[in-house]
């Protein structure tokens, strides 16, 4: 590879996750359309982050850096996050989303669209939320969800997240749908779920989309056409000196 490609690979840039894969797995298919593009066969060789994980039925945008730059994918752990949410009454499952087992089924011909536009207040500002047991969290250096699949029980604590904004916009039993602006650490499927007992039913979400990560924004994501070096490239340059602005203002949060 030479320098000035390497230079041009050497940064930070916004992908579109598809639906039905990991954000680990996202990571090595760019790696390997990268890898075949340059001839290397190297993809173990280039170092490849991204700035947050989305569960593997989300879609949307995935923060990714490549080389030094991996370095500052912290920031965007950090960073404000936007998501459009479709959920389902009804229905619990031990997932939080549709993956999961249904652990129970409630009636919901109760809930108004005035009632659950009141509920959602109790979820905004400064809140105490438990997150699901099937989550990329670590106990001993390993995930939630995979303990719970070895059997072990786990005693999961709320913790203190922020919810900047949360909208309903679509309401349609038993599904709705909600537009939600929120900080680090906070759970679009716990709050779908924490809602659904909120108004005497339950509920799990059905679609997830991932809209907004710091700076960028849906429309400035690279779409799975787009992983090459051409497009990348471009986009790292494209956002290079406006990272820049960012990083400085991250730094004094």
């Amino acid at each position: 590879m030479s320098g000035s490609l390497r230079k041009s690979l050497n940064g930070i840039f916004p992908v579109l996750k598809p639906h039905g894969i990991t954000s680990a797995q996202l990571l090595n298919v760019i790696k390997e359309k990268l890898a075949e593009e340059l001839s290397s066969g190297h993809k173990s060789a280039m170092k490849m982050g991204h700035g947050g994980t989305l569960d593997s039925t989300a879609t949307g945008i995935i923060v990714v850096g490549i080389g030094n730059d991996c370095k500052r994918l912290k920031v965007f752990l950090n960073s404000e996050k936007s998501y459009f949410v479709r959920g389902q009454l009804g229905i619990a499952t031990d997932t939080y989303n549709e993956t999961g087992q249904i652990l129970m089924e409630r009636r919901y011909d109760h809930v108004t669209e005035n009632m659950l536009q009141e509920r959602l207040k109790d979820f905004e500002g400064r809140i105490k939320q438990t997150p699901p047991v099937y989550s990329a969290l670590k106990k001993d250096g390993k995930r939630y969800s995979d303990l719970v699949r070895e059997g072990v029980e786990l005693e999961l604590k709320p913790r203190i997240v922020h919810c900047y904004e949360l909208k309903l916009t679509e309401f349609n039993p038993p599904y709705f749908a909600l537009t939600v602006s929120s900080g680090p650490g906070f759970y679009i499927r716990s709050l779908i779920h924490d809602l659904g007992q909120a108004v005497g039913s339950c509920a799990h979400v059905q679609e997830l989309q991932r809209t907004k990560q710091g700076p960028f924004h849906i429309k400035d994501a690279l779409s799975e056409s787009q992983w090459n070096v051409e497009h990348i490239s471009w986009c790292i340059g494209k956002w290079r000196g406006k990272l820049q602005s960012y990083f400085f203002s991250a730094d004094k949060w």
